[in-house]
């Protein structure tokens, strides 16, 4: 099951150029371990950059990071698990990391970012060459839609037509109780006459 947090496919050279700065970055400079803090970290304006784990379970826990990075414009990257995040940072898992400081690491970091640059790119690309595709599929999608919308009317239809039956029925009843209310009132009436008359 693919997590819908994973904005990007991390490339196995990416991952360990991340583990790899995570590590180094957490024996010579600062880092923030866990969601809460690494979302402290980026609200702060702290963190230079996150790394999330792809197999966070529950996906919320970690689902909002990549949108709140983007909108703070933290660079962000995946691992592939949170048990490797975790060990390069001397815990058993970690589902988030914010490197808050990297200490003597400059040339790292600069190279992790243009690694994350080239992974966001590639993406892009690849998101952008399906849309013509999904241009050519547009008819069939297109298709499904109409035969949902006929069954949706089809469903409203029957719906008015067994109102309109139920009205109905309300109404001949209505109409046959007339009569014998019009029926007794003049039975009444004439046995009310006649009781006058005598």
């Amino acid at each position: 099951m693919e997590n819908t947090y994973v904005k990007f496919e991390a490339p196995e050279s990416l991952v360990k150029d991340a583990l790899d700065f995570v590590e180094n970055s957490y024996r010579s400079g600062k880092i923030k371990k866990g969601t809460n803090e690494v979302v402290k970290a980026i609200e702060r304006g702290e963190a230079k950059v996150v790394v999330i784990a792809e197999d966070v379970s529950p996906p919320e826990v970690v689902f909002y990071i990549p949108v709140l990075c983007e909108e703070r414009k933290v660079p962000y990257t995946y691992v592939k698990t949170k048990n490797d995040l975790g060990l390069k940072v001397g815990i058993a898992s970690a589902a988030s990391i914010a490197v808050t400081d990297f200490g003597k690491n400059e040339e790292a970091y600069k190279n992790l970012l243009s690694s994350i640059e080239s992974a966001k790119t590639g993406k892009e690309e690849k998101k952008k060459a399906p849309a013509k595709e999904e241009k050519k599929e547009e008819p069939a999608e297109a298709g499904a839609e109409e035969v949902a919308e006929k069954a949706e009317e089809k469903k409203e239809t029957k719906k008015a037509a067994k109102k309109e039956k139920e009205s109905e029925s309300k109404e001949e009843k209505k109409e046959k109780k007339e009569p014998k209310k019009a029926a007794k009132k003049t039975a009444k009436k004439s046995k009310d006459s006649e009781e006058s008359e005598e």
